[in-house]
């Protein structure tokens, strides 16, 4: 499918410029003609013969200030005539193709005669905004310093280089600039200010050329959902006309605002010309590529247990039933938020030393960076360091009004770089443990500091250069001829493949966890002689219903000489997703279970010793699909 050339999108006008100001002060080259100045700006433009194709247009085309607008009466002519202050950079005749707008003009005349006032009334709007609007400016800018940053009408932003003869990147004309007119200042141009849609516009604008269809419907459409974009009427900003026979106001304009639920809830204003974005949008194409992908993700269950409780039984440890009725609108609804609120890249966040007009630099940064951070928080890693992220397609990208696009035909990439995350089980936090049961005791364990030093806890001959805090969490107790369980809670985890790791000391780290016999030494005396613990556990683990996941690994020696990570499963399955569950559904999730049983392969000296353990940290990792062979 060939793309559509830029200029012929969304009503037949579009440019591919970004428009950026950077202030700065310098000579004009541009002398201000006083001649006319008595006249308006349209008076001026009405008289010149050379802005004849300017003035036919703006003579037809009415003034909205949003396309909801009941009271648009007023055309751009008018609008130039007022006693208000303007700047207008109008095209020269011959510097662009009038017949296209004035084509434009008539099919919105015909629209309207054929009582398609909605289609008209959008057409007319979208011509005035990328049109009249982009060469259209409040207040007073004559060509007296070197560069100026502009405010249009249309909110976009743009640049007026007065030095190199330039507004917008179009020449100047040298014949018929700085016209002082008497509400304001009128310039000519030597072509079409180019138009840039913002992130939000283009998503509603791109063509494909060949079926004349928007790229990126399906994306649009969703944020356009009247469940999703909520109109919500903004009475304070209203103008009341009176009461109708019923008692109620009844309103001379009203005025609605939009309250977006996907575009707000990632912190993404795609639709505000001051920030800044780089968007990846997928096309109609890609995005049922991605979906797809996402949906494995997102696989809930028919029935979830919640309001853990703990205990030694997992079929027991949730307390409250819910059969989920609706799994499939569910999954549908939590694909398309997670990935249309993970479109977007501040660069605020990751590129603060580019500035806003560096919009190439800020494009290259983001296609090469090792990882990317979304205005939601989430975590795009590329998985080629040092090359193209596949996520951004081709790397070809559309500049716009406020930041960068990437329109891309495929997704390729691996969600588990992307929308799976990485998560860690720090013990610091009795938080990240479920219920621990050891001696027939339950509770959290006993978070323990190690301190140096003769009168310190901690085993000089266990190095713990790495620990962080000098902390980590010990299960254990006095009574001997114990098993010993720990559940660790896995939240949040969606339905797919995880890499799941467990940091573990030596119980030896503490003097005090040190097990020690009596013997006689050479001369007869008797002393104290640390033993070995030879400490062994197996893992598995267990779905909110009390099902296996997998099979159980063990037994596993912990290291009694040095701090290890130990790899518990290289790639386990979890078959239902748990991120996201509905409303009140707390407290459900898969649970670790680390099992020291009473048993002699794992207690040798079961009747003489009580089972413990000593955890820093538990790894929840997604594996990759060029991991698990997929």
């Amino acid at each position: 499918m060939k793309l559509k050339s830029v200029q012929k999108v969304m009503g037949g006008i579009l440019g591919a410029a970004v428009l950026l100001g950077i202030p700065s002060c310098s000579d004009d080259h541009f002398d201000i003609k006083t001649q006319g100045a008595g006249n308006t700006i349209w008076q001026n433009i009405e008289a010149n013969p050379e802005l004849k194709d300017v003035a036919e247009i703006l003579k037809e085309v009415k003034v909205y200030t949003k396309l909801e607008d009941k009271k648009r009466s007023m055309t751009y002519a008018e609008l130039l005539n007022q006693p208000q202050s303007f700047t207008f950079f109008a095209p020269v005749n011959g510097s662009f193709d009038a017949n296209e707008y004035l084509t434009q003009i008539e099919k919105i005349k015909t629209l309207r005669a054929n009582g398609e006032t909605a289609a008209a009334a959008t057409l007319e709007y979208n011509l005035g905004v990328q049109f009249a609007q982009n060469h259209l400016a409040r207040f007073n800018f004559e060509s007296v310093k070197g560069e100026q940053s502009l405010r249009l009408y249309n909110g976009k932003l743009a640049t007026f280089n007065a030095t190199e003869g330039l507004f917008n990147g179009v020449k100047l004309n040298a014949d018929l600039t700085n016209i002082a007119s008497s509400n304001g200042m009128l310039h000519c141009l030597d072509g079409v200010s180019p138009f840039a849609y913002n992130v939000y516009e283009y998503m509603g604008a791109a063509k494909f050329e060949d079926s004349g269809e928007l790229k990126h419907s399906d994306v649009y459409n969703i944020l356009n959902d009247p469940s999703i974009n909520k109109k919500i009427f903004n009475e304070g900003l209203s103008t009341p006309g009176g009461m109708n026979s019923e008692g109620n106001m009844v309103y001379i304009d009203s005025v609605y605002t939009y309250n977006n639920e996907l575009i707000d809830n990632c912190g993404a204003q795609i639709k505000n010309e001051d920030s800044m974005y780089v968007a990846v949008i997928p096309t109609n194409a890609a995005w049922m590529q991605a979906v797809a992908k996402v949906k494995k993700l997102f696989n809930y269950a028919n029935l979830y247990r919640y309001n853990y409780k703990g205990g030694n039984t997992p079929s027991q440890a949730f307390q409250t039933r819910y059969d989920l009725s609706n799994a499939d609108s569910l999954q549908q609804y939590n694909v398309e938020k997670e990935l249309i609120t993970s479109m977007y890249f501040s660069p605020s966040i990751w590129a603060q030393k580019y500035n806003r007009d560096q919009v190439d630099a800020i494009a290259q940064h983001a296609m090469y960076a090792d990882s990317l951070t979304t205005t939601n928080h989430s975590i795009y890693y590329n998985p080629n360091k040092g090359q193209l992220n596949p996520l951004f397609g081709n790397g070809q990208y559309v500049k716009a009004s406020n930041g960068v696009i990437f329109p891309v035909d495929a997704y390729t990439i691996d969600p588990s770089y992307t929308i799976m995350q990485s998560s860690t089980l720090n013990m610091t936090s009795s938080y990240n443990v479920g219920d621990a049961i050891i001696g027939g005791s339950s509770g959290k364990g006993e978070y323990t500091y190690l301190t140096e030093g003769e009168e310190g806890n901690h085993e000089e001959s266990v190095d713990i250069s790495m620990l962080e805090d000098k902390g980590y969490r010990y299960f254990g107790t006095e009574s001997v001829n114990s098993s010993l369980e720990v559940f660790f809670p896995l939240r949040d985890v969606f339905s797919g493949k995880y890499r799941i790791r467990i940091q573990l000391l030596p119980n030896r780290v503490d003097k005090y966890h040190q097990w020690f016999k009596e013997q006689k030494d050479s001369l007869g005396n008797t002393v104290q002689v640390e033993v070995a613990q030879n400490t062994k556990f197996c893992a598995s683990v267990y779905d909110d219903e009390g099902n296996q996941i997998g099979k159980t690994t063990g037994p596993i020696t912990v290291n009694e000489n040095k701090m290890e990570i130990v790899t518990l499963f290289e790639s386990l399955e979890i078959p239902k997703c748990y991120y996201r569950l509905p409303t009140g559904v707390s407290d459900c999730f898969p649970v670790l279970k680390i099992e020291i049983p009473l048993n002699r392969t794992y207690q040798p000296d079961r009747r003489k010793r009580a089972p413990q353990l000593s955890v820093v940290k538990i790894f929840i990792d997604p594996v990759h699909e060029t991991e698990s062979g997929n």
